[in-house]
């Protein structure tokens, strides 16, 4: 089997992470080619046992946010990482991924009937993961209504529209009488301001290093 096909140890893994979190560009290539597919695949796991619903651009789109989640504020989620924990640099990309999708889908979804569904499989998601994921995720079972609700009401009009309505960006756009860009600018700005107002609710602080 050739060298391309063999799974990193995990000192190998570390020492990775250790030099994509010194700054060094050639790790953080190399960073990104080897976690790519990984991240593929987490998010695809997430839609497919949710059966939600997506297209090639929503996808990408997920893909997308699970990146800007691991660059934010320093690599603020790489650096959490503890391997005294005893779990993998992998492990710790794939459950940021999870939990990145899955909070996706609850803005998406937050006014369905089934909301409540999704925050019970969380925990099955992360358990193998994290032991004590479990009594973390019952705690933030209702953290999404809670973020939507501190949302004005035009921001939380635009967030059903793009996330349970599903309306494309140029319809958006018509209808608000704005450019499509101008429709992706403020999606990114509304997500960016429900993330905050999630890390200032004071949710599980290990859930909260990993979302």
């Amino acid at each position: 089997m050739s060298s391309k096909h063999t799974r990193p140890d995990r000192a190998e893994e570390q020492e990775l992470l250790a030099r994509v979190l010194d700054g060094d560009k050639k790790a953080w290539t190399l960073f990104c080619s080897r976690y790519e597919n990984l991240i593929v695949g987490c998010v695809l796991r997430v839609l497919r046992r949710y059966n939600a619903s997506y297209t090639s651009a929503d996808l990408a789109d997920l893909v997308s946010e699970v990146w800007v989640v691991l660059l934010k504020d320093d690599r603020r989620k790489l650096r959490l990482y503890e391997p005294t924990r005893g779990y993998r640099v992998s492990s710790w990309i794939g459950l940021i991924a999870t939990n990145c999708t899955i909070d996706q889908l609850r803005m998406r979804q937050a006014e369905h009937s089934y909301l409540d569904d999704i925050s019970g499989a969380d925990r099955f998601l992360v358990t193998s993961e994290r032991p004590d994921a479990r009594l973390e995720m019952e705690e933030t079972a209702d953290l999404a209504r809670q973020a939507l609700a501190q949302l004005t009401e035009d921001e939380q009009r635009f967030v059903v529209s793009c996330y349970r309505d599903e309306r494309a960006p140029a319809e958006l756009a018509e209808e608000l009488g704005v450019t499509v860009n101008t429709v992706y600018s403020r999606k990114f700005k509304v997500r960016q301001k429900l993330v905050r107002i999630v890390e200032n609710m004071g949710i599980g602080a290990a859930y909260a290093a990993a979302a």
